[in-house]
Formats: structure tokens, C-alpha cells, sequence
């Protein structure tokens, strides 16, 4: 296996997901402020990923991961951590795929995400911090046998983050760079898998809170 997820791998994936999630559009960014400080003749396109199932790209990597996961494997359901929005991919994942979720999120965490997890079925268990959280979850994996989901790492998410980047190859002209928000490094890293094969010269930008 390569150590990065091949195009194959992720329409592969794409075509698993097909049914379960919308293509979502690109949309050409026009706006003053922006032109004055990159140039009026420079092109700028987003990927609204806002409007996906659950509202965020997570639904794209969990939902990858637990295609690959064995009948027996769902039958004792998943078990993630986060403070919101894989939770909430996650019990979306659970249900159309006729499982349960556990989810450990922070006490802190936003009360909406909370309970759009719990709409979904997903069952909360609440963590004082976030090494709690993940204390938990192991702790939820050895005596529930429930399969974990991790909220970013592994090469199935990767696949399954990668297909919204293969999508925006299809949707926009050949991009120069590509500017990517990194929390835990999911969707930069699938992103850039497929685009780095699509264009070889396109710049990838990673951009963390300072």
C-alpha cells in the first residue's frame, strides 16, 4: 500500500459514498477586499463543503471507514471522540448504515452538536477534557467492542476525505494553489492526495489557528 491514498482508492471510495452523500458545488469568489490584496486577474473558487450531510466534509471519511468494516465489527457499533463535528458524521454514519454510536465528547462542547449527534441516535458520554475523552473511548473500545472512528487519522479517511477534492478537480479549472484549514489534518491530507495527482504543480497551503 502507498503511503497516501492512489486516485483509484478514491473513486473508489466515491462511488461506496454515491448514495449516502450530495456532490457539492464550487462557487466562484468575488470580492473587492480580497482582489485589492491578491489581484484582480487572480481567480478564486471554494468548495462548499457547508452544504454536505451534517454540514461539515466529515460524513465523507467516517462513513469510508465503517464501508470497511465487517458485519460482526457493526453489529457491536463504533465509538468515536469529538467535540462536534464527527460526532455528529458519525451517528449519521451509524444510522444509514443500521448501526448504534457512542460518542465522547467535552463537557464544553457545543450544546447544538450535542444534540444533532443525539437526534441522529448517537448515545453521549461526556469527558471533562479532551485526554479524558480519548481515555474514554479506549476504555468504551475494550468493554463494549465497538469499533473506533477516528476523527481524522487512517488511510480510509484520507480516501474518504480525498473524494471532495476529486470533485473540485471536475468542478473548476486548473488550480494554481489550494488553500486548506487544518484541525486534525483529515481533510488537507485527502485533499492534497487527490489534487497532488490530479495537477503535480499545484501548491498545497495548509492554514492552523496561530
Amino acid at each position: 500500500m502507498s503511503d497516501y491514498p492512489t486516485l483509484k482508492q478514491i473513486q473508489e471510495a466515491k462511488e461506496k459514498l454515491r448514495s449516502l452523500i450530495v456532490e457539492t458545488p464550487a462557487h466562484p469568489w468575488h470580492d473587492p477586499w480580497l482582489s485589492d490584496r491578491i489581484g484582480h486577474n487572480t481567480e478564486v473558487f471554494v468548495k462548499l463543503e457547508l452544504l454536505q450531510v451534517t454540514g461539515t466534509f466529515k460524513p465523507r471519511g467516517a462513513l469510508n471507514v465503517m464501508f470497511n468494516l465487517d458485519k460482526s465489527q457493526l453489529n457491536r457499533g463504533v465509538t468515536t471522540v469529538s467535540a462536534g463535528n464527527h460526532a455528529i458524521a458519525t451517528a449519521y454514519a451509524s444510522k444509514v448504515l443500521g448501526t448504534t454510536a457512542k460518542v465522547v465528547m467535552p463537557k464544553n462542547a457545543n450544546p447544538l452538536r450535542m444534540q444533532m449527534a443525539r437526534d441522529l441516535g448517537a448515545e453521549t458520554d461526556l469527558a471533562d477534557n479532551p485526554h479524558n475523552a480519548f481515555a474514554r473511548v479506549q476504555q468504551i473500545e475494550r468493554e463494549e467492542g465497538r469499533a473506533f472512528i477516528h476523527p481524522f487519522e487512517g488511510p480510509l479517511t484520507l480516501q474518504g476525505t480525498g473524494t471532495a477534492g476529486l470533485e473540485f478537480s471536475k468542478q473548476v479549472p486548473k488550480l494554481d494553489a489550494m488553500v486548506l484549514p487544518i484541525g486534525g489534518g483529515g481533510l488537507c491530507g485527502g485533499f492534497a492526495a487527490a489534487l497532488k495527482q490530479i495537477w503535480p504543480e499545484i501548491q498545497i497551503y495548509g492554514v492552523e489557528p496561530e
